[in-house]
């Protein structure tokens, strides 16, 4: 028989076991599971401090050679509150064996909808390592810091911190740019494709984003004309911008040729990425919608990572791995805009685990009128006919998101703007705008996008810019006189810059036509 002292010495000894037990689940879940060689764990000291400064907790899981151990090294760190992996390393390069001191494993699966678009046999994706319970859908949003050395990760980490801490809240915030490549599929479907390009960046973003186009096509008119292609999309760059997307051809190395044939000029590749160099720290987030650019385990890094890496590249790269599709790239950047824009997700990664959830589901209880609109499209250019939840399931693993997926992405404050519905031509006008902060107020009037008279520069649409201080809470008053010589829709954008935030809001208008006599 057991004494009583017996008794409770067992007890304390169980209590103290189970206190191990939950201090160790407790010391390994976390909001974000790490994996990072020990090569980098030095160099990723500096990242870690400031994700907890932020508030986030951050647990190091073990590398691990290959990805079916490292995904159930994952699974087993991780708990409801984890929803962010990221993975410090390059891949492999296909067909060799994993360097867990330098490199982190991709999985690969098996392609179907997109192999009957010419796609190789399998594709890499990250995704199943946030896929916590192997349905398919992922429970955390998974990031790769695509690095091969210290000196590569110490400089990305400094670039994110720099982000982070921009106290430029000025009109770059405002602002997102659409390069589109040559088509190439045939006159139809390019104008298919065209136009649910345009639907999903200039009709679905709030009116409030200004949206710069330049098209590859010589006779299109968003084509520049005073210089080449690639310097027009590179100085187009430089001026900063919230996002920058690519919807066109691609390839490993480069996007699409203008031309489109081998004497012809990439878009960019990663000779002209060198050029790309925003002021300060306004770098964009780029989404490409292409094929291969985002091919991680390619022989030589892919054009994502380069582009990722550059001193002056993007702060974060979203881009497919494979051939990808356009049904499935207008469904991948309609839930990144609705994440970022209308949901307004205060980080990258919440805002990309949103639409990588939303597109696992069944489209037919969504009959919005842009999901009617791309679905119908879909009929006539996907491989998949009207099957297209497959379509979209392996969109879900073809892209992967090379960059922090904790980025912080500032969301803007609202303000309210009172306007009238209608206005003369030549009328002065008074428009009133309350914002809930103090700053720098620039309220434009702007044409619609490529209404422009102007041939040289079709993404000119402002006709008139009043910029002034504006305390918060009080209501304030721009005075325009409008030109005589404009009609039709108008929009209406404020931007505020704060010191520590910035707000932003559209209302729409019209000038009417001027009576006849």
């Amino acid at each position: 028989m057991f004494s009583r002292n017996t008794f409770f010495s067992l007890s304390a000894l169980l209590l103290v076991v189970a206190c191990a037990v939950a201090d160790r689940r407790a010391a390994v879940a976390a909001d974000i599971l790490a994996v990072c060689p020990p090569t980098y764990r030095a160099e990723l000291r500096h990242w870690i401090d400031h994700r907890q400064r932020d508030g986030l907790s951050v647990s190091i899981v073990e590398n691990h050679p290959d990805a079916k151990s490292l995904q159930a090294a994952i699974q087993a760190s991780a708990d409801p509150s984890t929803r962010y992996v990221v993975l410090v390393g390059d891949a492999p390069s296909i067909g060799t064996t994993c360097n867990p001191l330098l490199e982190i494993p991709t999985t690969y699966s098996a392609t179907t909808v997109t192999a009957k678009y010419g796609s190789t046999p399998t594709l890499s994706s990250d995704m199943p390592f946030g896929d916590f319970d192997g349905d398919g859908i992922p429970e955390a949003v998974v990031g790769r810091f695509p690095v091969k050395a210290e000196t590569q990760l110490q400089s990305f980490v400094e670039r994110i911190i720099r982000y982070e801490q921009n106290a430029d809240f000025g009109s770059w915030r405002g602002n997102v740019q659409l390069v589109g490549g040559i088509g190439g599929f045939g006159g139809m479907i390019d104008t298919a494709i065209e136009s649910v390009t345009r639907t999903i960046v200039t009709g679905v973003l709030p009116a409030e984003t200004r949206t710069t186009v330049a098209y590859a096509s010589p006779n299109h008119r968003f084509f520049p004309k005073t210089k080449s292609f690639t310097e027009a999309v590179i100085e187009n760059y430089n001026r900063g911008a919230r996002f920058w997307v690519y919807a066109g051809h691609g390839q490993v190395t480069h996007l699409d040729r203008v031309p489109a044939n081998a004497q012809g000029q990439p878009v960019l590749d990663c000779d002209s990425i060198g050029q790309l160099n925003c002021v300060g720290a306004c770098s964009p987030i780029a989404l490409l919608l292409a094929c291969y650019t985002g091919a991680i385990d390619a022989p030589q890094d892919c054009f994502a990572e380069r582009m990722l890496l550059a001193d002056g590249g993007p702060i974060a790269v979203i881009a497919g791995t494979r051939v990808t599709m356009p049904y499935g790239n207008a469904t991948a950047a309609i839930g990144l805009i609705d994440g970022v824009y209308h949901q307004k997700e205060a980080r990258l990664g919440d805002a990309w685990l949103n639409t990588l959830v939303e597109m696992q589901r069944d489209s037919t209880t969504d009959r919005s009128t842009t999901r009617m609109m791309i679905d119908s499209l879909a009929t006539m250019i996907s491989p998949a006919g009207t099957n297209l939840v497959d379509e979209r399931r392996e969109h879900v693993r073809l892209y992967n998101l090379l960059g922090d997926p904790t980025l912080r992405l500032h969301p803007p404050e609202s303000l309210d703007i009172q306007v009238k519905p209608g206005y003369n031509p030549g009328e002065t006008i008074t428009i009133e705008s309350t914002c809930s902060i103090d700053g720098e107020l620039t309220m434009t009037l702007d044409r619609p996008l490529g209404s422009s008279s102007d041939d040289d520069d079709p993404n000119q649409t402002s006709i008139a810019s009043i910029t002034q201080p504006v305390t918060a809470n009080q209501t304030h008053q721009c005075v325009f006189v409008l030109p005589t010589d404009v009609s039709g829709p108008l929009t209406v954008r404020c931007l505020v810059a704060g010191e520590q935030t910035w707000a932003t809001a559209s209302a729409s208008t019209i000038v009417r036509q001027p009576a006849k006599r």
